[in-house]
């Protein structure tokens, strides 16, 4: 079994090149995921516009994702109820079947090669569930049709609904088009990393991990994770969740699914495989990656007969109402605009925010802008969550730097070299891989990730491989060792 995601396996695409000067722009995108092409996208006829990316665009979190294109999401109705209101509920549903009509406009528009396909939508569980009689209850009250009915697959479930006007597509596909259609509008810089933005004069200045600078009037901040903590202190405002994901062969069907129960999984086909993702956990929950995979992997062995090919990890970024946040940064900053914690409906949302923030930049009155703004209403449920949420976190930072001298797995541990705190793995050829085993973005200490071989921030998700070089934000430095030390 590989530890690949299904996207990423069928792609051949050369890669722009990265930044090799000084530049000035208009309008500067930092993250080519989903909501930073789709901003490109919508801003292409704009003069000036740039797009950085610090990997290949479109090869971050969008490439682990399971690429559905729905509005039936779990309970998240419901919950935004519980935090907000029901017509805050209904206002964001509105704003995913919009979504749905952009991508799919898109798609059609310029002749997108993204293996589109119509898919019914179920939302399942497989115990006695009253939230599912509470969506029901929800979808009604908006006239949105659905039906009463049961799973079209053998797995366990005793109830079930189901909706029509859904999609499932290739996420990186979809990416690697529009990527085509702009690169003649948009100027775009692969391999480019942001390590400091400073600003002065009405103006951004951007540093990069290559020496070099750009400067902007308007930058876009659509990376998975914003990566500064001042201003906004976005880390107090987000919480992430770790997922899985693999892919087997099976026979294509024209349906996806996901359940409510405690452990969460969703369902949807690919071609002639079938993709099962879930078994969510909070990530500030230090616990063994690779046991919470096996449960993923166990779940589908149980109920499928072919033997997983493929299986990858994921972050989900949510936020303490469970609503997106699309926005100008704040009022002394009405020039930095953020999109992030797309709380795991990410294509749907992604694509959102590029029609948002397009029209941000172009001072157009978007109907979503209020209810996916930054400061926006504080309730008791939010209120809640946040104490819950960074009590964990803190828990969790305190916890790590007790572990001084921890062993994770064989022949990896934590260890002091000259005072400071390292990371040791040895690999199967017996050589050792030393790291430093602090976070630079907030100075938590890092556990290893024995699924995937990297060492990982458990309070906010930066990654790094076994030789400390960083794979994933919000920190944008490498912990490698000096070269004397290694």
């Amino acid at each position: 079994m590989k530890q690949q995601s299904i996207w990423t396996g069928e792609i051949n695409e050369k890669p722009c090149s990265e930044l090799n000067k000084d530049i000035k722009c208009d309008v500067l995108i930092i993250g080519g995921g989903i909501a930073g092409i789709s901003t490109a996208l919508n801003l292409k006829e704009t003069d000036n516009v740039v797009l950085i990316d610090k990997d290949k665009i479109g090869y971050g979190v969008t490439s682990h994702t399971t690429g559905k294109l729905t509005y039936l999401q779990g309970t998240v109705y419901t919950d935004i109820q519980k935090a907000c209101d029901f017509n805050t509920a209904k206002k964001y549903l509105e704003s995913q079947k919009d979504a749905i009509k952009i991508a799919v406009e898109n798609i059609k528009k310029y002749n997108i090669n993204c293996d589109l396909e119509k898919n019914d939508s179920y939302l399942f569980t497989t115990e006695e569930d009253k939230r599912l009689n509470s969506i029901r209850d929800f979808l009604s009250k908006t006239n949105t049709d659905f039906e009463d009915t049961k799973l079209p697959i053998n797995i366990p479930c005793k109830d079930a609904i189901k909706v029509k006007d859904t999609y499932v597509f290739h996420p990186l596909k979809y990416i690697i088009g529009i990527k085509q259609i702009i690169k003649d509008k948009v100027k775009i810089y692969e391999n480019t990393t942001v390590i400091d933005m400073d600003y002065k004069d009405n103006h951004y200045t951007i540093k990069t991990k290559n020496g070099h600078t750009i400067t902007a009037n308007k930058v876009i901040i659509t990376i998975h994770y914003p990566f500064f903590i001042f201003p906004g202190l976005m880390p107090v405002k987000l919480e992430l969740k770790r997922s899985y994901a693999l892919s087997a062969k099976h026979q294509n069907e024209t349906w996806n699914a996901i359940n409510i129960d405690k452990e969460i999984y969703s369902i949807r086909f690919y071609k002639d495989n079938i993709i099962v993702g879930g078994f969510s956990h909070d990530l500030s929950d230090n616990i063994d990656y690779k046991k919470e995979e096996n449960k993923l992997i166990n779940f589908y062995n149980e109920h499928f007969i072919n033997k997983p090919e493929k299986v990858w990890l994921t972050h989900d970024i949510t936020s303490h109402d469970y609503l997106p946040i699309i926005s100008r940064l704040n009022a002394k900053h009405p020039n930095l605009l953020v999109a992030t914690a797309f709380n795991k409906w990410g294509m749907t949302n992604g694509i959102l925010a590029g029609k948002i923030l397009a029209d941000l930049v172009n001072n157009i009155e978007n109907k979503y802008e209020t209810l996916f703004k930054l400061h926006r209403k504080i309730s008791l449920e939010e209120t809640k969550n946040f104490i819950k949420s960074n009590f964990k976190i803190g828990k969790t930072y305190i916890k790590t730097k007790l572990d001084k001298n921890k062993e994770f797995y064989n022949k990896t541990y934590i260890t002091n070299i000259d005072g400071h705190p390292c990371g040791v793995y040895i690999d199967e050829n017996g050589k050792k891989h030393i790291t430093r085993n602090t976070c630079p973005h907030f100075k938590c200490s890092l556990i290893f990730n024995n699924a995937e071989k990297t060492w990982d921030c458990p309070c906010h998700g930066s990654r790094f491989d076994i030789d400390g070089n960083l794979i994933e934000g919000p920190s944008v430095f490498d912990i490698k060792m000096p070269p004397n030390k290694k």
